[in-house]
């Protein structure tokens, strides 16, 4: 008898997609407090150290986010819409992050 493996599928297209949505929630989040926050009414250092994290938390979820779409690349998977809005994304909040501190 034949060992036959079968390949499972596999999903980095949609786990990077995933990921690109709750980027998208998080920044959304993150322009909601900023919008809100008013310097007479709140305090500055837990504004700041809520910037810190939902940083932190951004920076995370958009590594997590190039690894799948790069492992989604070199397993080859088939390209849908998940695969070609997740490379746009990427690319934008990328160059986003990168761009940000130079115009500050």
């Amino acid at each position: 008898m034949e060992n036959i493996q079968l390949k499972k599928p596999t999903n980095y297209k949609r786990w990077a997609f995933k990921f690109l949505i709750y980027l998208v929630i998080l920044n959304i989040a993150v322009a909601y407090v900023v919008i809100n926050f008013a310097e007479g009414f709140h305090e500055f250092a837990r504004f700041s150290q809520n910037m810190l994290i939902f940083s932190v938390i951004g920076t995370a979820i958009l590594i997590a986010g190039i690894i799948f779409t790069i492992l989604s690349i070199v397993k080859k998977e088939e390209k849908n819409y998940q695969y070609y809005i997740s490379i746009i994304g990427y690319i934008f909040f990328t160059v986003s992050s990168i761009m940000l501190p130079l115009f500050n």
